[in-house]
């Protein structure tokens, strides 16, 4: 399924709402970032790789882990790895934004 997702099919959802589907209910991440990969692709690559930072809620931890996760426009994704990553610094404060964040990474 993955295989034909680029940086193109989530850089117009950057700000919108995703939810990880877990067995008490659904997880709100909103989707902060897309960046495109920075490298070449190399010989035989279909794609070039990209990255999806989200933001989730301070009071719960996902760990890293195949999650089924839902988006009105894109529909179902399964089982999308995402891992915790440290969060990003906020300019205005100069301290970590206080949620949890989350990375997947597509090659």
């Amino acid at each position: 399924m993955f295989e034909n997702f680029t940086y193109e099919t989530f850089a117009p959802h950057v700000g919108t709402e995703f939810h990880v589907r877990l067995p008490q209910g659904n997880l709100p991440l909103t989707l902060v970032t897309a960046r495109p990969g920075v490298q070449a692709m190399l010989t035989g690559m279909r794609r070039m790789g990209f990255s999806l930072l989200f933001r989730g809620p301070a009071q719960f931890y996902l760990p890293a882990n195949s999650y089924d996760i839902a988006h009105p426009r894109l529909g179902l994704l399964k089982m999308m790895f995402v891992c915790p990553v440290i969060a990003p610094i906020d300019p205005a404060t100069g301290r970590p934004v206080q949620a949890n964040h989350y990375e997947a990474i597509f090659n």
